[in-house]
């Protein structure tokens, strides 16, 4: 498996279909899918070549583009709302799948045994996507990576209905880090704001306050609080 089995025209073929961009410079395409685990691959400096530099570039240009079209599509939501959405199509499940979908596995350069590693292949498959996107933006500009992102992924791929109907519960993804790092949580209600019905709910871990936030549900107060302890501890990926 990967690119090195393909010719240099069979491989230029296979992004052009993916992507429905023509690649004009192909050595970017090639690092894009060159996994870190691969050691001998080096430029003429020494320096070891791997898709990571890709895949923080691509992350970026993916980032932007998400947030354009929710902002485009949903002109009456708020903030929250718009971030939430984003969460929901970048983290790195959903990559995983999309990349898995596009059949970018097939095209990595990196240790045979992690072919066989089916959860160490979803956060691959999700890296290389984001350095595809990464390779696309360098090679053929802003404008034909995002429409890569808006018409491939976003357009065939990505069920917006499906995701606006999701539950994303971040207080479950933070409990059960909390649980796996023994951390003592509490939640502390100050008193209500009768007229208004408020509830002020802290959030301490191990005797630390981190958060505190006021809602008229003391439940979507909690949520609150989590959503910015995930977000702290980058536990996004996870939802």
């Amino acid at each position: 498996m990967g690119f090195s089995l393909f010719t240099k025209d069979h491989f230029r073929t296979k992004i052009h279909r993916l992507t429905g961009v023509r690649p004009i410079r192909m050595k970017i395409y090639r690092e894009a899918f060159t996994h870190s685990s691969t050691r001998d691959n080096k430029s003429h400096n020494n320096s070891v070549i791997n898709n990571e530099r890709l895949e923080f570039l691509g992350d970026a240009i993916l980032d932007a583009v998400i947030a354009e079209v929710l902002f485009n599509r949903f002109p009456f939501k708020d903030e929250g709302f718009l971030t939430e959405m984003r969460t929901r199509i970048v983290n790195r499940e959903q990559m995983g799948d999309l990349a898995y979908k596009l059949g970018l596995l097939e095209l990595m350069d990196m240790k045979a045994e992690l072919f066989t590693n089916k959860v160490a292949l979803k956060g691959i498959g999700g890296n290389a996507l984001e350095a595809l996107i990464g390779a696309i933006y360098l090679d053929r500009g802003y404008k034909k990576a995002s429409w890569f992102i808006t018409h491939r992924l976003i357009g065939q791929y990505l069920d917006m209905d499906r995701l606006m109907s999701m539950v994303v519960s971040y207080k479950a993804v933070f409990m059960k880090w909390a649980q796996k790092n023994q951390k003592t949580i509490e939640w502390k209600l100050a008193e209500s704001d009768q007229r208004k019905d408020k509830h002020e709910i802290s959030m301490f871990i191990d005797g630390e306050l981190w958060f505190t936030e006021v809602n008229k549900s003391r439940k979507k107060a909690e949520e609150l609080c989590c959503e910015k302890a995930c977000r702290k501890l980058d536990l996004s990926h996870q939802l």
